[in-house]
């Protein structure tokens, strides 16, 4: 019961929070920006998106291969997009769906759970960390090319170290067979504390088979990281295709700083990042000195194109019958 409201409200202050945007910000502004909309740079738009979820589960793909699974492409296409689905409708720093695809590779194609497991880790961890690293990069751009306000400065720098840290434990504690996972586990206590101390195990055998693909499945990192960067460069394209949609002719650094504020406001744990990434691409606006009509517009189109995949994944889930209790079950009994 206290998850529940606490959900509800944070989906609550996230509504509050585009409310107040809207107000805030005159109609007229994101009317004219929606003003400069072209057809042909739409249908670009959703080639190069569709595109981008293509290569996403092509790099999941390469993961299971590497771990000795050959799933079908259409299916593994289809439980990306479950998994998506659940993590934008729950406030879960869009990882709610992950149990969800590891689910479903193991119900559906008689996989160990914790293996399935593990290439969804694999597969999150990747973006997370590569992800990281370029909003570490960002947060450089940001300081060097604009000028911010000290505190923003401040908790900006601070981010920075934050994410650098995580990054790096993530790899060296990975490739010295340490364990992040594991090692966070200890630190925590939870190795002590005894509803949680009966996981340790699982989560040792879990971490066993990311540690064999980031340090001895060379290959099959290269080309998951190969992916990765033709995904990024494919990002690019698509937040400059957005941006054009409305009239915004944007620099590389501007796109840069624009696709990662949508990254963070992702990670904040509200439903559907309702509020933070409106919030998130007006103060981009607001830093690149564009109208704020903009950074709401570019937030509508960057939404819409997520209910689609999120119509797609959570119709599957439907059809078939599948409950997240089924799945909570499921992953408490493995």
């Amino acid at each position: 019961m206290k998850k529940i409201k606490s959900q509800l409200l944070s989906a609550i202050l996230g509504i509050i929070i585009v409310i107040f945007l809207f107000w805030y910000i005159k109609i007229e502004e994101i009317i004219k920006a929606f003003s400069y909309f072209s057809f042909d740079k739409l249908i670009l738009f959703i080639i190069v998106s569709i595109t981008m979820m293509l290569l996403h589960t092509l790099r999941w793909s390469i993961i299971l291969k590497s771990q000795g699974c050959k799933i079908p492409f259409p299916k593994l296409i289809v439980y990306k997009l479950a998994g998506f689905g659940v993590s934008y409708v729950t406030p879960s720093a869009h990882m709610g769906g992950e149990p969800v695809r590891a689910y479903l590779l193991s119900h559906n194609h008689n996989i160990e759970f914790k293996k399935s497991l593990s290439s969804v880790i694999i597969d999150k961890s990747l973006d997370l960390s590569l992800n990281g690293f370029f909003a570490c990069i960002s947060i450089l751009i940001i300081l060097v090319n604009f000028t911010v306000p000290k505190n923003t400065a401040t908790i900006m720098i601070f981010g920075f170290f934050a994410m650098a840290a995580a990054i790096y434990s993530f790899y060296h504690l990975t490739i010295t067979e340490k364990g992040f996972f594991t090692t966070c586990f200890r630190l925590l206590r939870l190795n002590k504390w005894k509803p949680t101390k009966k996981y340790e195990k699982d989560i040792k055998a879990m971490e066993l088979h990311l540690i064999q693909f980031f340090k001895y499945n060379k290959k099959g990192f290269r080309n998951a990281f190969l992916i990765f960067i033709l995904i990024w460069i494919l990002m690019f394209v698509e937040y400059k295709l957005a941006l054009l949609l409305l009239g915004y002719d944007a620099s590389f650094a501007a796109i840069f700083i624009v696709f990662s504020l949508v990254g963070l406001a992702y990670i904040i744990p509200v439903p559907a990042a309702l509020g933070a990434l409106e919030f998130g691409q007006s103060s981009a606006s607001a830093i690149l000195g564009v109208s704020k009509g903009v950074g709401l517009a570019l937030s509508i189109v960057i939404r819409g194109r997520d209910m689609i995949w999120v119509f797609l994944g959570l119709s599957y889930l439907a059809l078939h019958k599948i409950k997240f209790k089924d799945i909570a079950g499921n992953n408490n009994k493995n």
